[in-house]
């Protein structure tokens, strides 16, 4: 028994050294276009916050996207789940966010997929996206037209009307075994919590003073006040990692 309490607490001291290592989710703001990296001009920004709010309008779907210089080392997949877990992209009710990631130094990019259009826009159909609509463009350095088609392959994906019917040439990895093993640390420090009534690291975590962004713990109507973002979707790690 005393051997397993020293490697829970190891796990969790491990942990919590590499989530201070972590890069900070930006806080959303109300932005639909996270440019962290700059690297798309700003006519392209412009036009893609004017098409992301037409799908807002006329859907609920709610794409919101995020570029970033390096990931610092941490696996796209993992940041994936802090970004979805912090900005919860889409409606509580719909669940209907798709979260798309791009790491510039890293040449590797998400989509991060809401669990509500999970059915629609599938890991096969994300990956394809990212292959063979934005990785052409990103080779060729041209950020604007890559992040452009993307955005727009994803809302016709959604629709059912995209029609790049080309395989992808390798298949979505899995995710990172270290991102299976905080989900489940968090499980266990968010039910001790419950158990203790909100003392210890359990409190902590909820807190969400390590995660930026809003944390795991982040309300469902923390998306700011006066904007139209949801604010309460939830995410079960469909969608698709890839390179460039």
């Amino acid at each position: 028994m005393r051997v397993r309490i020293q490697f829970l607490l190891f796990i969790l001291i491990f942990t919590v050294a590499q989530t201070f290592a972590q890069r900070v989710v930006p806080a959303h703001g109300g932005v639909w276009v996270h440019d962290e990296a700059n690297v798309l001009s700003a006519s392209t920004i412009a036009q893609l916050e004017q098409i992301l709010k037409a799908e807002r309008d006329s859907t609920s779907n709610q794409i919101v996207i995020l570029i970033v210089p390096s990931l610092e080392g941490e696996d796209i997949d993992g940041f994936g789940i802090r970004v979805a877990e912090a900005w919860k992209a889409g409606s509580e009710k719909n669940d209907n966010g798709v979260i798309f990631i791009i790491s510039i130094q890293d040449r590797k990019m998400r989509i991060e997929v809401g669990q509500g259009l999970e059915g629609v826009l599938t890991d096969a159909l994300s990956s394809r996206i990212n292959r063979n609509e934005v990785a052409p463009n990103f080779r060729q350095g041209n950020y604007d037209a890559g992040v452009y088609a993307g955005t727009i392959a994803i809302i016709q994906a959604i629709k059912g009307t995209y029609k790049n019917d080309s395989p992808a040439t390798r298949k979505r990895g899995g995710r990172s075994p270290w991102a299976t093993v905080i989900l489940i640390i968090i499980i266990i420090a968010v039910l001790s919590r419950r158990k203790g009534g909100g003392g210890g690291m359990g409190g902590y975590w909820a807190a969400g003073s390590l995660l930026g962004g809003g944390g795991f713990g982040g309300s469902s109507s923390s998306w700011g006040s006066g904007s139209d973002f949801g604010g309460g979707g939830s995410f079960g790690g469909g969608g698709s990692s890839d390179s460039w």
